[in-house]
């Protein structure tokens, strides 16, 4: 998949044709892989065999057994611990990486601009007051979708219902909740408008085993799919005129669906991913090709991914997971971590989180935390409540709900979150210099997301009958990063609902 993925079920394909059923972690870059029945597998380099991995006690020693994956096991990995049970530099080391790099998108370079100009600011006090430092997504957008058939392999999803997956407002073909432009509308309060033209189907020059042919590196194959279809659309006189840019003339989104169902491996030829193509396309004066995301329609069309990835095109949303795949990043609590990755959560993604949301100019109020506060936030209204130390490092509250598009959270309640622009998701560690960039406040404590023990539970929210306080001296506590007092302490927080209420002091740090 593109999206990262979480303990989420694989069909693999061994030389021979023999299948093999797998459960995995990961992304399109970086990922691990075990058996149904917890056994941890790794595809031989050598013979390009899925083979059974045996894992040391101590978790620190990988190898490869020589007993083939979809086979009975040999003694010795019987013998072996399960990936699941050993310690977590088990599961680093069993990540295989592909040769798929990850940066040099377009949506990363505007990231990346963005976050040098605030830490400049930040540097020179030009940043203290607490303003979300993205470039806000706001408006009316328009992005492009290709629809991809093979001459062995016909489209069996019309165009028609392609475009009622990107546009139709209500839409619930496939078991959706919505529409792509319904989940984006319904997050922004209505500030985004993001509309997708959706192409004639493009019949490909060859059958489908060329362009997933393993034998050729990821994501060659793919880039030529691509550039045959616009080729075509091009001489053809097609329209690209709709299309939205950004100041650099790049269209912002690429979409393509290819006909039929995923055929190879990860990483290998059409596997989905999002990525760039080689070069910048001339679509029309103006208009540049460049940032893309590719995926197979099988028999359905879901939203998890699709939202993801134009999360990013479109948005310049980070990723809020772990790219080492040792923690949870932020769990279900944001499409741009496991929101729209778990199955549950495939046709209606949770939403985005407030930070993201305030980021990207969506909040319809920001209330600064004073003492004595008494507050009342509601579910879905994009209210949000800040205690900052600066620009950078801050607290972020909003009430979520296990309803709408929020129906697949693991609990209801006050989320806290723990933002700090300059840290990263990959940092799971809670030290100074260490530390998530956007990080939830578990009620329970446990931090179970940052050990990769779930991807949420019941008791990671604020609410009565649960943790009600959240202070210098609570677990989970307030204080900043390099651990000094934040002043801040929460508490008398209600029942979860569709209203929330709870009180604040704010102690001079």
């Amino acid at each position: 998949m593109s999206a990262p993925f979480f303990g989420q079920e694989f069909t693999f394909t061994q030389p021979d044709g023999a299948e093999l059923q797998v459960r995995g972690w990961g992304d399109q870059h970086n990922a691990r892989f075990e058996t149904l029945d917890g056994q941890p597998v790794v595809q031989n380099p050598s013979t390009g065999f899925y083979e059974y991995a045996a894992v040391s006690a101590d978790g620190e020693e990988i190898r490869l057994t020589g007993a083939r994956a979809d086979v009975a096991r040999s003694e010795a990995v019987e013998a072996a611990p399960p990936v699941s049970n050993a310690r977590a530099a088990a599961r680093v080391k069993m990540q295989i990486s592909s040769e798929l790099p990850r940066g040099g998108t377009r949506w990363e370079a505007r990231r990346e601009a963005n976050k040098a100009a605030f830490s400049a600011a930040m540097a020179t006090n030009e940043g203290l007051t607490p303003a979300p430092p993205e470039r806000q997504t706001v408006g009316d957008y328009i992005g492009l979708c290709l629809l991809i058939q093979f001459p062995d392999v016909p489209g069996s999803i019309t165009r028609e219902q392609v475009d009622a997956f990107c546009n139709e407002e209500g839409y619930t073909g496939f078991g959706n909740s919505g529409s792509v432009y319904d989940y984006f509308f319904d997050n922004s309060l209505g500030r985004l408008r993001y509309k997708t033209v959706v192409a004639p189907y493009y019949t490909a020059r060859n059958p489908r085993a060329y362009y997933t042919d393993e034998g050729v590196q990821q994501p060659i194959r793919a880039w030529e799919l691509i550039l045959e279809a616009l080729d075509e659309l091009r001489a053809s006189g097609f329209n690209f005129d709709p299309l939205t840019t950004d100041d650099q003339d790049f269209v912002y989104a690429l979409n393509v669906f290819y006909a039929g169902r995923r055929v190879n491996n990860w990483a290998k030829g059409l596997w989905p991913h999002s990525f760039h193509l080689q070069a910048p396309y001339e679509l029309a004066p103006g208009k540049r090709a460049y940032d893309y995301q590719i995926t197979d329609m099988g028999q359905q069309l879901t939203l998890g991914t699709f939202c993801h990835e134009n999360g990013h095109m479109i948005c310049d949303f980070p990723d809020l997971y772990d790219y080492g795949s040792d923690s949870s990043g932020i769990g279900v609590y944001c499409l741009m971590c496991a929101g729209g990755a778990v199955t549950s959560a495939d046709r209606n993604p949770t939403q985005v989180c407030a930070y993201l949301k305030r980021a990207a100019g969506w909040a319809e109020s920001v209330t600064r935390i004073t003492d004595g506060l008494v507050a009342t936030a509601p579910a879905g209204g994009n209210q949000f409540f800040i205690h900052a130390k600066n620009a950078a490092e801050y607290f972020l509250i909003e009430n979520r709900l296990q309803a709408g598009r929020d129906q697949h959270l693991t609990d209801s309640g006050l989320a806290i979150w723990h933002v700090d622009h300059l840290g990263s998701n990959n940092h799971q560690q809670g030290t100074p210099q260490f530390h998530y960039e956007c990080a939830l406040m578990q009620a329970d404590g446990r931090n179970d997301l940052e050990h990769e023990e779930n991807v949420g539970d019941s008791t990671d929210l604020f609410h009565s009958g649960g943790n009600t306080r959240f202070g210098d001296t609570t677990r989970p506590n307030s204080r900043w990063w390099d651990q000094t007092s934040s002043g801040l302490e929460i508490h008398s927080v209600s029942a979860a609902g569709t209203n929330i209420t709870f009180s604040a002091r704010v102690q001079p740090a």
